[in-house]
């Protein structure tokens, strides 16, 4: 555990430590925070550091802030979550047994790129894995995965044929993903993607770039997603909850 405390980067450290001690009521609602030199000393941190910890505190409505005062826990009540982010599994859930997957390759890769996605050193391995899913036997979308080195590689060879890697990390590491971050942009398809989902060179697509954290904001797996663009639709869902 504390290997992995002192990868994590520092404002994550102060962030979940002050997150820690309002949800166990030791900062109750309308305490005022330590002050920002008082943060500093207390985590041997720049002010940097103390700041992205205090923006992403207030962002997710944990704390206030006021000007000349200070930090302030605040009353936080959700007053709405994501019910549905209509994806693959959504559309097709209605004939879920005609969807299928195989793992085309699992290998251990370097890339400074994702690595600062991970959080990681930027020279340090880590899990890449290529897989297809298909509907009825057809081919429907490609998908690169990065994943963490202190995830096991065998998890990931296990079953060649699992279909959600959402389930498997439930199933496997107790692991939930709580927040997504998600782009989608329009490509044209390469030489590689046209021959794993058997559509011709040029033919658009849709490309989509997720990063899944756990309940501690940790990057646990960036997935690469090429669609076929006449088999997949996005759409999202709100549901308000009010309170």
């Amino acid at each position: 555990m504390d290997k992995l405390i002192n990868k994590m980067p520092i404002y994550k450290v102060i962030y979940n430590t002050i997150a820690e001690k309002i949800h166990n009521s030791i900062y109750k609602v309308g305490d005022a925070l330590p002050s920002e030199s008082e943060l500093e000393k207390m985590f041997q941190a720049s002010r940097t550091p103390v700041r992205q910890a205090l923006n992403k505190l207030e962002s997710d409505g944990l704390i206030y802030r006021s000007q000349g005062r200070g930090s302030f826990v605040a009353n936080f009540k959700p007053i709405g979550h994501w019910t549905t982010m209509t994806g693959f599994k959504h559309k097709y859930m209605k004939d879920w047994k005609k969807i299928s997957a195989r793992t085309i390759e699992v290998t251990k890769t370097v890339s400074p790129y994702y690595a600062s996605v991970l959080e990681i050193n930027s020279q340090e391995e880590m899990i890449h894995l290529k897989r297809i899913r298909m509907d009825n036997g057809e081919p429907v979308i490609y998908l690169e995965h990065y994943l963490p080195p202190h995830l096991s590689i065998e998890m990931f060879q296990k079953d060649p044929t699992f279909i959600s890697i959402d389930q498997l990390f439930k199933d496997e590491k107790d692991i939930e993903f709580t927040t997504i971050n998600e782009e989608l942009e329009a490509i044209l398809a390469d030489t590689y993607l046209a021959k794993h989902l058997q559509i011709n060179e040029g033919y658009p697509i849709l490309k989509s770039t997720r990063i899944s954290f756990d309940h501690q904001s940790n990057p646990i797996d960036v997935t690469v997603i090429y669609l076929r663009s006449e088999k997949w639709k996005y759409a999202i869902e709100f549901n308000k909850v009010m309170q």
